[in-house]
């Protein structure tokens, strides 16, 4: 069950997890420069996440991303 952390600089932007199996679980929030986003545990083998795509213009953006994809002993 892999960590991620996310960091967002620039603009705004909206992050969406909707659960898996019932769409009745979801979570929206934006993004604002400089937030740190966190998912560890079962958050990704239950949830799915993403930006949505928007018909506004938005301002841009960059967001850096690690992963722990295996123990270091």
């Amino acid at each position: 069950e892999p960590i991620i952390w996310s960091f967002s600089f620039g603009g705004v932007r909206r992050f969406r997890l909707r659960h898996r199996r019932d769409p009745h679980l979801r979570l929206e929030l934006d993004l604002p420069s400089g937030s740190l986003l966190g998912m560890a545990g079962a958050t990704q083998r239950h949830y799915r996440h993403d930006l949505p795509k928007t018909a506004r213009a938005v301002a841009a953006r960059i967001n850096l991303t690690f992963r722990a994809i295996a123990a270091v002993s």
